[in-house]
C-alpha cells in the first residue's frame, strides 16, 4: 500500500511539472538514401559504391517555453541526432543525445538570448538551396549541397560547425529584417587546455548575421572571426612532442534568394582566409546559383556552384594564384511532396575537383557518405531519397 501511494504521488508530482510547462515540443526529420556512388580517378583503381545513407543525420527534438509574465518567456531546445542506416557501434556520423543544436535561454519583445551550442555559419544558405520554391524541405541528400560540400570547405577546411560554449542573441523581425550576434568563448574541446597542457590563451570565435525575408525576397550576410584556442597545439610523432601553430580564419558569406512565382532563384557567395599564427595566409572565394520550379506538389531543382583557386602567401606579401586548387559542382533532381511531411525524390550530382583541389562531397569518408577523394578527383552520385518530418 505504501509503495502504491509512493508510486501515485511520484506521477502527481510528473504531472504537476509536465503541466507548468506551458508549451512542450517532439518534433523530427528522419531520412533516407540509397545511392549509387562514383570515383574517378586517374591515379588510382576505384569502382562504384553501392549505398544506403542518411545523409541528413536524422535527428529529433525537444523544445519548450515557460511564460515567465511580463512578456518574458524562458526556453530551451535540445537535439537528438542518430543515423537511419548504421548505429552508433558502426560510427554513425549522428551520436545521440544534444548531438545537434542544444540550448536554453530567455525571450521577450526585445528577442531572445540563449547559452550552450549553436549553428551559425554553416547553415548560413540551406534556406537558399534546401527549401523549395513551394516552401517545402526537399529530401535531396545533404552531400549534394553546395552550403556543405563546397561553401563550408575551404583553405584548410573551415570549421563552421556548432559552436561550442556559446551565447547567441537574435533580435525581433522587425519589417522583415532581423540580426543575430553570437560569441564563442572556446573552440577546442576544453577551456584553457590544449592537449591536456595548461594554456590561458583562449580562443574565440565571434558572428554576426543581418537579414531581411519579406515576400518573395530573401536576403543575409554572415560574418565569423575565429582565432585558434592556445593558438596552436601540441603534436607528438615518433616519441618527438612538437608545437604546431594554430590558425585564425575569417568568413563572410552572401546568400539571396527571389520567388518569381514558381520559380526560385538564388545566389550565395563565400570568401574565406586562413592565417597561420606568424605564418603563411590563405584565401578562396566560392560562389552558387542554386535554383528551384515548382508543377504541383513537385519540384524541379538545379545548382551549378564554382570554388576558386586558393591564393597562398606569407602573411603580408603577395600571394600566389592560379594553382587549380578549386572545384566545380552540379546538382539536379526532382522532389515529390506525398504531403505536407514526406518527400521522395531522385537526385544527381557531380562533384570535379581541379588537380589540386581536394573538395569532398559532405563527410565523405564516414558512414554519410562515399569514400573521400583525393586531389583532381571527381564523385559522382546518383540518388533516391525519402524524408519524414513529424
Amino acid at each position: 500500500m505504501k509503495n502504491s501511494l509512493l508510486a501515485l504521488t511520484i506521477l502527481g508530482t510528473c504531472a504537476t511539472t509536465v503541466q507548468a510547462q506551458s508549451n512542450l515540443t517532439i518534433g523530427g526529420v528522419l531520412q533516407a538514401n540509397v545511392k549509387n556512388y562514383k570515383i574517378s580517378s586517374t591515379t588510382r583503381q576505384t569502382s562504384n559504391e553501392l549505398r544506403i545513407d542518411d545523409d541528413y543525420a536524422s535527428r529529433f527534438w525537444l523544445s519548450g517555453t515557460e511564460d515567465l509574465g511580463g512578456g518574458l518567456k524562458a526556453l530551451f531546445y535540445v537535439e537528438n541526432r542518430f543515423n537511419t542506416d548504421v548505429g552508433t557501434a558502426q560510427a554513425a556520423t549522428g551520436n545521440g543525445l544534444g548531438n545537434g543544436e542544444t540550448y536554453v535561454g530567455m525571450k521577450g519583445h526585445w528577442g531572445q538570448v540563449t547559452a550552450g551550442k549553436h549553428s551559425w555559419m554553416s547553415t548560413q544558405g540551406l534556406t537558399t538551396e534546401y527549401v523549395s520554391a513551394s516552401g517545402n524541405l526537399l529530401a535531396v541528400p545533404t552531400s549534394m549541397l553546395a552550403t556543405y560540400s563546397i561553401l563550408n570547405q575551404a583553405v584548410g577546411n573551415l570549421d563552421t560547425t556548432r559552436r561550442a560554449n556559446s551565447v547567441t542573441y537574435r533580435s525581433p523581425v522587425i519589417s522583415g529584417f532581423s540580426g543575430m550576434v553570437g560569441i564563442s568563448t572556446a573552440s577546442a574541446a576544453n577551456e584553457g587546455t590544449v592537449n591536456g597542457r595548461n594554456d590561458y590563451s583562449d580562443g574565440r570565435e565571434y558572428f554576426l548575421q543581418g537579414a531581411y525575408a519579406n515576400g518573395p525576397l530573401a536576403l543575409a550576410l554572415a560574418y565569423r572571426d575565429f582565432t585558434a584556442e592556445g593558438r596552436g597545439s601540441f603534436v607528438t610523432n615518433a616519441g618527438v612532442t612538437a608545437f604546431v601553430p594554430g590558425t585564425d580564419d575569417k568568413q563572410l558569406r552572401f546568400t539571396g534568394s527571389y520567388k518569381f512565382g514558381s520559380l526560385k532563384l538564388g545566389m550565395m557567395a563565400d570568401r574565406a582566409t586562413r592565417e597561420a599564427v606568424g605564418g603563411s595566409k590563405s584565401s578562396r572565394t566560392a560562389w552558387s546559383i542554386p535554383v528551384s520550379y515548382a508543377i504541383g506538389n513537385g519540384t524541379i531543382l538545379g545548382s551549378v556552384t564554382k570554388a576558386g583557386d586558393l591564393s597562398v602567401g606569407h602573411a603580408g606579401l603577395a600571394a600566389s594564384t592560379g594553382n587549380d586548387s578549386g572545384a566545380k559542382m552540379y546538382t539536379v533532381g526532382y522532389d515529390q511532396a506525398l504531403s505536407k511531411r514526406t518527400n521522395v525524390g531522385v537526385y544527381y550530382s557531380r562533384l570535379d575537383n581541379d588537380a589540386n583541389g581536394v573538395y569532398q562531397p559532405f563527410n565523405a569518408g564516414t558512414s554519410f557518405t562515399g569514400s573521400s577523394l583525393v586531389a583532381g578527383e571527381t564523385a559522382s552520385t546518383f540518388a533516391l531519397g525519402v524524408k519524414h518530418t513529424f
